[in-house]
């Protein structure tokens, strides 16, 4: 079963959701939704096999990272994004990143479209695994 869960923070409080099932338009839907404020991080974890996917931060950038059925940790990068410094609100808290290590909304969508339909074409270049 997929669950999307996330956060949302409103001053002090801090609260997490989850849903299950969701469906591709409902976790785009939440992925578009990140702010780097109130909304800071989403996951879509599939229990079987166990895998997960992580998109963090926003509006603008996003740390996308995760891990394959196979136990690989997963980062998306940008490699010609160069390696200039980027402030980012991941989970809430604020991260200094390397610039070539976070994506634009199109890509974390489209990371998770792929992450939905099992990597069809595999992984990429534009992923870092370890």
């Amino acid at each position: 079963m997929i669950v999307l869960a996330g956060d949302d923070r409103t001053g002090v409080l801090s609260g997490d959701w989850e849903v299950a099932d969701p469906g591709e338009e409902r976790i785009a839907e939440a992925v578009g939704a990140l702010d780097g404020q109130r909304r800071t991080e989403v996951s879509v974890t599939d229990d079987e096999p166990f895998r997960y996917l992580s998109v963090a931060g926003g509006p603008h950038l996003y740390l996308v990272t995760g891990e394959s059925a196979d136990g690989e940790i997963l980062q998306l990068t940008e490699p010609g994004a160069g390696r200039e410094e980027a402030r980012l609100v991941c989970g809430g808290q604020l991260g200094v990143f390397e610039r070539s290590g976070l994506v634009t909304r199109e890509a974390a969508l489209a990371a998770v479209a792929d992450f939905l339909a099992g990597f069809p074409r595999g992984f990429g270049p534009e992923w870092s695994i370890e």
